[in-house]
């Protein structure tokens, strides 16, 4: 049985209901995984600290989304739930079992029956930090006559770009509910600021040189453990980490590290990492931040196969010099605005790959100056947390 489904077809526990009942003029959040999550919870926050007086509760698409919002928020006062299918009964619902003040949607969720009920209702509906890469863009123009008037359900869209709020334009929303802010996760910054600064207890606290392979996919922990063979003939002092994208992986990711002759670490071995021949596999949620801050360098994944890319900001907040691949296009906007001030390095191959692995691994002036063009960058964009809490203060 799929985790979750009776609540995604909209049979909700008698103790869900029961706490919908109880209040009313909720204030809901979605975000579908883990990366949205971490963008707006310092939004959740804010806007808790500010309006205490509301309901809160938020919702998500994925079992590891589920996970880390348990973990967020297990001492506060929060409700967390599965978001439902986009079915008119399923919505229907949800709405007749909550009375709901304001939905607040995180990137790129436009759902039509959900957006539909949300404007017969007349609750304030605001899509943040919205996106659109251009496969999506492509998929909505096609069927503009259809997704010109859904668009326009929204009160107000937040866009991360111009980029993006040109497209929203180019689907028909109307110009009064558009607004290009920029990308929340410039300023979220609440776990890299609560994420310990002490090295993680299974790292030994030396002065070996850190490679994480960050949210990788099937593929990409090949590439990672042969590079790591290869740039161990030159440096010993390495020490590599992979990060799955998917912890559930980690039986797999296990079975390629030994096929090589090294020996993998799960986190949750709990075992300190004492010899080179040791590679590190971080199957838990919610510590990443917590290893990027222990790492030099950072090799995105997503970017090495056709996935598109994950977020790049963490990584250099957290001080970790960061490469990615030639797969960028869910990223675009943002990775080149930090490429054009040489504040973070794409290759276009493995054998780059190699060539700028070993330039950071040797150079530490290089990997300080990228660093310190990067935090440049998000220095100058840290307001975007506060210009989307005042948009949404406004409707309450």
């Amino acid at each position: 049985m799929i985790t979750g489904f009776w609540q995604k077809i909209g049979f909700w526990s008698n103790r869900l209901i029961r706490v919908w009942k109880e209040k009313e003029d909720w204030i809901w959040f979605h975000a579908v995984s883990v990366g949205e999550i971490n963008a707006v919870w310092p939004l959740v926050l804010k806007l808790k600290k500010e309006k205490e007086s509301y309901p809160y509760m938020i919702s998500t698409t994925t079992d590891a989304g589920y996970k880390h919002l348990k973990e967020l928020t297990k001492d506060k006062d929060f409700l967390i739930f599965y978001f439902p299918f986009d079915l008119p009964w399923v919505i229907k619902s949800l709405f007749n079992s909550v009375k709901i003040k304001m939905l607040i949607i995180a990137e790129t969720e436009i759902w039509p029956n959900l957006l539909s009920e949300c404007n017969k209702r007349d609750i304030s509906t605001i899509l943040i930090n919205a996106r659109l890469s251009d496969k999506s863009f492509k998929n909505y123009r096609f069927f503009k006559f259809y997704f010109k008037a859904i668009i326009n359900n929204f009160t107000e869209v937040l866009s991360q770009s111009e980029s993006d709020s040109h497209k929203f334009k180019e689907l028909g929303i109307e110009k009064s509910k558009l607004k290009t802010l920029g990308n929340i996760k410039f300023s979220s910054n609440g776990n890299i600021e609560e994420a310990n600064s002490n090295t993680p207890a299974n790292l030994e606290r030396t002065n070996d040189i850190r490679i994480i392979f960050a949210s990788t996919h099937k593929g990409e922990e090949d590439i990672a453990v042969n590079l790591y063979k290869e740039l161990l003939e030159q440096f010993k002092n390495i020490r590599l980490i992979i990060a799955p994208r998917h912890v559930n992986r980690s039986n797999e990711i296990s079975r390629i590290i030994s096929h090589n002759n090294f020996i993998p670490v799960l986190r949750t071995d709990n075992k300190i990492i004492k010899s080179n021949k040791e590679i590190l596999i971080l199957n838990t949620i919610g510590e990443l931040i917590q290893y990027y801050k222990a790492s030099q360098i950072t090799v995105m994944g997503g970017t090495f196969v056709r996935i598109g890319g994950h977020n790049i900001i963490e990584s250099i907040r957290a001080g970790s010099y960061t490469i990615i691949g030639p797969y960028n296009f869910k990223i675009r906007e943002l990775t080149t605005l930090f490429k054009n001030e040489d504040a973070i390095v794409q290759v276009h191959n493995v054998p780059e790959l190699e060539c700028k692995l070993k330039e950071a691994i040797s150079n530490k002036e290089i990997r300080e100056t990228t660093l310190r063009n990067g935090k440049g960058i998000i220095k100058r964009n840290q307001n975007v947390l506060q210009e989307t809490a005042e948009r949404i203060l406004s409707y309450l």
